[in-house]
């Protein structure tokens, strides 16, 4: 007890590979001789690996690790007897087994593949490296299928965009020239050589010739601020809300030469236009002439400085036009009313099938009355002597517009746009970014300004073609 096994007692002998274990008794010479007429041949269906009833089983000897074939027959077995083992005067057969041998230490060699624990065995990093293989050979097919396909559609249309680019060259952009103003911009006329914008509590000059601002004029410093502004009559005009004045500017000199009282206070929407011999101011405020649900109108002499007729008007009014026959007022009911210089009255009601947009909505010039009607996307003329509905010019979403003496500049959704009086359609478009974004235009001999936030644009007429 706690040595090792002895030698096995008798004729048993020991299994290699099982130190110590018992095998099957060793026949001894005194077993009988087969009764065949021919020693030591045996029956066909007794012979090994025959499929007969009287085969053979023999044993398979698991061998240590050593340098063998994987399967080899050895017949008799390493170091065994030449005695006959089964009866049938055959050695034992024996079969290993055989693993690899291991490195020798010292040497850095690597473990190859072999047979370990009964098993087939390959290293893990073998394995690793064939996975990651496979994996970066997949990578590889698949970018190049990718980048195929992207360099055919790539491809495609290089042809065709070539040739759009080539036969269709992009327009010059209309705008000339930006002039920062400073501020926000309220209302902005064209005329006594220059462009006049509304600020906040100021107006500004701006010179074509230079694009500058070469004048910014004081307004209502005790008031409300300017409320617009027109040019005629020999002066600039701006009507101030609060207290309810109409300041005059000298254009030679850039003063203020007078400060017309208007009866009161100004509310609403605050619209100025001049003609040959009157300035005309419309409003919804508070007056004698006011009615309860409409506006006013009041008609100043220039000359007098003063005003000289206040006028009811049925509805309240956004825009104001005037002409030497008098004044054509746009109303916030879509509604058109003319009022006559003579009798200093409504003459006439145009239903143009509004409602109407912003200020500027309405121009005089060009034979005819033209009205902005953005929710019908229009542009409205009227015949001033027949005061009838001439045309209806499909023109987007317009909200301002303004007259020179051969043509329609408007602003709508579609960017700014030339009508042609001729014809009585849209003649050409400048469709850039900023010209979309713009809210004022006003136009003279010469030149188109439109106005953004807090700056104006000036437009070279010329450059807005078909």
């Amino acid at each position: 007890m706690g040595g090792p096994p002895g030698p096995p007692e008798g004729d048993e002998r020991p299994l290699r590979g099982l130190p110590g274990g018992r095998a099957r008794p060793r026949p001894t010479p005194e077993d009988p001789p087969s009764d065949d007429d021919h020693p030591g041949e045996k029956p066909p269906g007794d012979r090994p690996g025959s499929g007969g009833s009287g085969a053979v089983v023999r044993p398979l000897r698991v061998v240590p690790r050593g340098t063998a074939p994987p399967l080899r027959v050895i017949p008799g077995g390493a170091g065994a007897t030449s005695g006959p083992v089964d009866g049938d005067g055959q050695a034992p057969t024996e079969f290993r087994l055989a693993e690899q041998a291991p490195p020798a230490p010292g040497t850095g060699a690597r473990a190859g593949p072999g047979v370990r624990g009964g098993r087939w065995w390959v290293p893990r990093r073998r394995w690793m490296a064939a996975i990651l293989v496979l994996v970066v050979l997949a990578g590889i097919a698949l970018t190049g299928r990718v980048v195929a396909d992207r360099s055919r559609e790539r491809t495609a249309p290089t042809t065709p965009a070539t040739t759009a680019a080539t036969t269709a060259p992009v327009r010059p952009s209309p705008v000339a020239a930006t002039i920062g103003t400073g501020g926000f911009s309220y209302g902005m006329a064209a005329g006594a050589g220059a462009l006049w914008v509304v600020g906040s509590d100021e107006i500004n000059r701006i010179d074509p010739a230079s694009d500058t601002v070469t004048a910014s004029i004081p307004v209502g410093a005790s008031g409300s601020g300017p409320g617009g502004v027109a040019v005629g009559a020999g002066a600039v005009w701006v009507p101030v809300a609060v207290p309810g004045t109409l300041w005059g500017i000298n254009p030679g000199t850039n003063k203020v030469t007078s400060r017309i009282p208007l009866d009161g206070p100004l509310r609403g929407s605050i619209s100025v236009s001049a003609g040959h011999d009157a300035v005309w101011v419309a409003c919804c405020g508070q007056g004698p002439g006011a009615s309860a649900s409409g506006g006013r109108l009041l008609r100043v002499d220039p000359r007098r400085k003063r005003v000289v007729a206040d006028i009811a008007l049925p509805a309240s009014p956004v825009a104001v036009a005037a002409d030497d026959a008098g004044a054509w007022v746009a109303t916030a009911a879509g509604q058109v009313l003319m009022v006559s210089g003579r009798r200093n009255r409504v003459a006439a009601t145009i239903d143009a099938g509004g409602p109407l947009g912003f200020n500027q909505t309405i121009a005089v010039g060009a034979g005819g009355v033209w009205l902005a009607d953005p929710f019908d996307e229009q542009v409205v003329r009227i015949d001033p002597r027949t005061r009838r509905i001439m045309a209806r010019i499909p023109a987007g979403a317009v909200t301002t517009l303004t007259v020179t003496t051969d043509g329609v500049w408007a602003l709508s959704s579609l960017g700014l746009l030339r009508i042609d009086p001729a014809r009585d359609r849209v003649a050409a478009t400048a469709s850039d970014p900023e010209l979309r974004s713009a809210r004022l235009v006003a136009a003279d001999a010469g030149a188109v300004w439109t106005a953004g936030w807090s700056s104006v644009s000036r437009i070279d007429p010329a450059l807005v073609t078909p």
